[in-house]
């Protein structure tokens, strides 16, 4: 957590030596101090922050790859006469644990098209989700499971 303030300190500092104030200046700041921290890591305090902030950036990759997939996908039903779609209410077990990871899990899910995340059962076991191709539950599970889940995991855990 203290090289996340760091980094940002070191992004606004950046972007008060250039004297400009705009988003592109404070990104370019944020990626000279991640870069001059990575450098002094070894010499300072060990911390799990450059492992999760490459999961936080593999976890966003990934979601946009997942966005671009399921609207092709959805469009590609919408578009065509035949309709390939299979809806169904998935049950998936949940890794996650906290209201964080669960909440982020669900609308994630929500987000992608296709999916909708419904409910968590009150004991916090499983997500609900309506998927619009859902021939297998399994194969809709490993999806979640394998995909977002894991990535997510990996960004709030290490």
């Amino acid at each position: 957590m203290i090289y996340l303030f760091l980094n940002l300190f070191l992004a606004l500092a950046w972007m008060l030596l250039n004297g400009n104030y705009t988003g592109t200046n404070f990104i370019l700041g944020f990626v000279v101090g991640f870069l001059a921290l990575r450098l002094s890591q070894p010499f300072g305090l060990k911390t799990s922050y450059f492992r999760r902030f490459r999961a936080l950036v593999g976890l966003f990759l990934f979601f946009c790859y997942e966005m671009v997939i399921s609207v092709a996908r959805v469009v590609w039903d919408v578009v065509t006469p035949t309709h390939l779609s299979d809806p169904d209410i998935v049950y998936v077990p949940l890794d996650v644990e906290s209201d964080l990871e669960i909440s982020l899990l669900a609308n994630m899910v929500s987000l992608t098209p296709g999916s909708l995340s419904l409910d968590v059962t009150p004991d916090k076991k499983h997500l609900v989700v309506h998927a619009m191709f859902a021939p297998e539950h399994e194969k809709v599970i490993r999806e979640i499971k394998d995909g977002l889940e894991k990535r997510i995991l990996e960004v709030t855990r290490g």
